[in-house]
């Protein structure tokens, strides 16, 4: 029988677990409240497109900028849907039943749980990952890919190894490279302290250990192995974004990683200043800033 609370079920997962921290995440992270929900249409369901052309506008998909009322307001925050946009609610006139629906970005677990055909996106799932593992004492890192709007997390195993993404589309985040929306340059992970703070490119572009690493392209990385023959097109896509100064071969349109290639930055360089930026956090200016600061002594 199941639960019927969200906190029944986080209970019921804690015995289960009989206090092993891997099962017990492992739980939470096959749960329904971590499942990505499209926006869409609270009384037929229909989605709306989160993906955007040149020539697309709000209008065209029923989607209308509104201020929140006095209710909604604390519960409101800025954050990426169709473009960037600041603490505004979304008002959707569906296109096919007629009906009116209001849907907003929030960080707070109460809302982002709605259960009626509320929108989840990547950030609301993170931002529940997040509340989870604060609430269970798990350690998380957040991962980041240069020039793409996406976010998910790792977390740390009980034996001190980083582990790959429970969501496929995270640990084989490379094959995203082929969905004809853009290109990534880079992939960062940011965590509490210093040792989780480092470039994973190369983790994403590589497969789980195999028999044959050389010819294949596996050899410890995050990807399923059924994709390590293709890892060495998707090194020359994020080497082509990289190289690319306008942006437009990036999701979304930036040129972080070429202004890092132009810059002749490594990933060791990359993990030195996120290393350093947070063993120094508060203690400089950013004029105060060197040489030494951001440019490692690399063998």
């Amino acid at each position: 029988i199941s639960p019927p609370t969200w906190l029944g079920l986080l209970r019921h997962f804690q015995k289960q677990s009989a206090g092993s921290r891997d099962k017990l995440w492992g739980l939470v992270q096959s749960a329904p409240w971590l499942d990505y929900v499209p926006v869409q249409c609270s009384s037929c369901g229909t989605v709306i497109p989160d993906e955007t052309n040149p020539n697309s506008i709000d209008e065209d998909v029923g989607l209308k900028e509104v201020p929140p009322t006095a209710e909604e307001h604390p519960h409101v925050r800025a954050g990426w849907y169709r473009g960037p946009r600041s603490s505004i609610v979304f008002q959707i006139v569906c296109k096919k039943c007629g009906h009116v629906s209001r849907w907003y970005r929030s960080s707070e677990a109460s809302t982002m749980l709605t259960p009626e055909k509320w929108g989840r996106l990547c950030g609301e799932q993170e931002d529940l990952r997040a509340w989870f593992a604060y609430h269970l004492e798990v350690p998380l890192r957040r991962i980041m890919p240069l020039d793409w709007d996406h976010v998910w997390s790792e977390y740390k195993g009980e034996d001190g190894h980083w582990m790959a993404p429970f969501d496929p589309s995270a640990r084989n985040f490379a094959v995203r490279l082929e969905e004809g929306i853009g290109f990534w340059s880079g992939i960062v992970a940011v965590g509490d302290d210093v040792a989780s703070c480092e470039c994973v490119t190369e983790e994403y572009l590589t497969a789980v250990h195999s028999l044959n690493n050389d010819k294949d392209g596996g050899g410890g990385g995050r990807a399923d192995l059924e994709f390590a023959p293709k890892m060495k097109e998707y090194r020359h896509l994020v080497q082509q974004a990289r190289l690319d100064s306008t942006g437009r071969l990036c999701q979304a349109r930036t040129v972080n990683g070429h202004i890092l290639e132009r810059a002749k930055f490594t990933d060791e360089h990359m993990t030195f200043i996120l290393q350093r930026a947070v063993s120094d956090f508060g203690t400089k200016h950013w004029w105060e800033v060197g040489d030494d600061d951001v440019v490692p002594r690399l063998e």
